[in-house]
């Protein structure tokens, strides 16, 4: 019996180079050749873009951001977006983005903070390896398909159609519809849902 396993960052950026009838790397450590370097830095580039999203499995809900001894909210190194709960902080006085790894709130034009937040949604950028296969499977069409218009061009024939993206794409979408799914940051008694997150880019 064949036993099959979790999709590398290595097979992933190795299909992206198949588009345009390269050979496959060993590794990505080291000195790699320009269409290597490109194939990485492009799985990269979509791997963040989708991620960017919010889904299921990288989004924490219900967490809480404590402000440290000068005022400031620190930010995780791998969140990509930070929302309060709009019940609790109106747009007009917590317009929250992220610098410098710290929340700023645009309403005041400040860092710095008298309170902690509770109620808290992070989307974070997770690492290739730890997404679900479907959002991997999707990552990589996309990828591949963006690295092939840009090293030879859009007009030429694809190894992936645009059929090709729109189908994993909607494998994802069900697989994230699926109620017996959780993130990695909740457990079963946290099933929070995700669709009031969902971006219209890809409709």
């Amino acid at each position: 019996m064949t036993i099959q396993t979790r999709t590398t960052e290595l097979e992933a950026v190795n299909t992206i180079l198949s588009t345009i009838g390269e050979a496959p790397l060993s590794t990505l450590t080291g000195s790699l050749p320009v269409d290597g370097t490109m194939a990485k830095s492009v799985l990269n580039e979509i791997n963040r873009e989708v991620q960017s999203m919010g889904w299921h499995f990288n989004t924490h809900y219900k967490s809480t951001l404590s402000k440290d001894a000068s005022g400031k909210v620190p930010i995780a190194n791998n969140v990509l977006r930070v929302e309060l709960d709009p019940y609790k902080h109106s747009k007009s006085d917590f317009d929250i983005v992220q610098r410098d790894g710290t929340l700023y709130n645009l309403s005041t034009n400040t860092d710095i903070f008298t309170q902690d937040f509770k109620d808290v949604t992070q989307v974070y950028l997770l690492d290739f390896t730890e997404i679900p296969e479907q959002a991997k499977r999707y990552i990589t069409i996309r990828g591949a398909r963006v690295f092939h218009d840009r090293t030879l061009g859009a007009n030429t024939l694809h190894k992936f159609s645009l059929e090709d993206e729109a189908k994993s794409l909607v494998v994802l979408r069900q697989e994230e519809a699926n109620p017996g799914d959780y993130t990695v940051f909740d457990s079963p008694e946290q099933n929070y849902t995700i669709s009031r997150n969902k971006s219209s880019w890809w409709y």
